[in-house]
């Protein structure tokens, strides 16, 4: 792209686009704080009302996020000319023993998990904060 000092439009999307786009996708990005560090690892998600759910294996997720804040990222490209993404932040929990009505509209959800093991912890992050924009990409 030319250096014409023209600058891509950012057009900010409103929660109800950003949930739309969250509902569209199955792969995503959570980011949490592990031994005082940021860390960033992908994830298979569904989202079940108003949580980000996605399920783990023993490690780094499920030492670090239950209690603690977080953030989750999903980015994509409607066509060649615009791209978007949505950051939800959030506080995590384990849901892998939660009772009533959650517990059965989670473990309702269908995630297609990608990386190996039983994955049989249930994360969810609470949408607290969502916020999406899209830019429009020259050509």
């Amino acid at each position: 792209m030319a250096d014409d000092g023209h600058q891509p439009a950012t057009e900010w999307l409103d929660e109800e686009e950003c949930r739309t786009l969250l509902a569209l996708r199955g792969m995503g990005r959570v980011a949490f704080v592990a031994d005082s560090f940021p860390m960033i690892l992908p994830v298979n998600y569904t989202l079940v009302g108003d949580l980000v759910v996605f399920r783990t294996d023993p490690g780094t997720k499920l030492s670090n996020l239950p209690l603690s804040t977080a953030a989750f990222e999903i980015d994509g490209r409607d066509d060649h000319r615009t791209v978007w993404s949505v950051v939800v932040q959030g506080h995590a929990r384990e849901i892998t023993t939660a009772l009533g009505d959650l517990y059965d509209s989670v473990r309702a959800a269908t995630i297609d998990v990608v990386a190996p093991g039983d994955k049989a912890h249930w994360i969810g992050i609470e949408i607290e904060r969502i916020t999406g924009r899209r830019i429009a990409v020259e050509a």
